[in-house]
């Protein structure tokens, strides 16, 4: 089964652009629209990396911070077991007292 993330979406879909199919012949059509066209493709998929790219540093900082949080934790419960093992403890006699009823 695919994770989420592996899933195809309408973003995996050729655009017009991509398979350079035009509704004017190659005759009637002006140079100037398809630059212009294609130079705000190129725009907005410069912005887009750039956003990807900042959520990947973000990620990472992120995911850094809570692996270091996990390894003090992870730490922290073997010391602690440490401390409450019974080889670490004095065997002292039990202490009794009378009951009286």
């Amino acid at each position: 089964m695919k994770a989420l993330h592996e899933i195809a979406t309408i973003r995996n879909i050729r655009s017009m652009h991509s398979i350079g199919a035009r509704s004017v012949p190659k005759a009637q059509r002006s140079p100037y629209l398809d630059l212009y066209t294609l130079k705000k493709e190129k725009d907005r998929l410069e912005k887009e990396a750039s956003i990807l790219e900042k959520k990947r540093k973000i990620t990472g900082r992120l995911l850094n911070d809570v692996n270091k949080s996990i390894a003090g934790l992870q730490e922290e419960i073997q010391r602690e077991g440490e401390i409450k093992t019974v080889t670490n403890t004095k065997a002292n006699a039990l202490r009794t007292m009378p009951i009286r009823y």
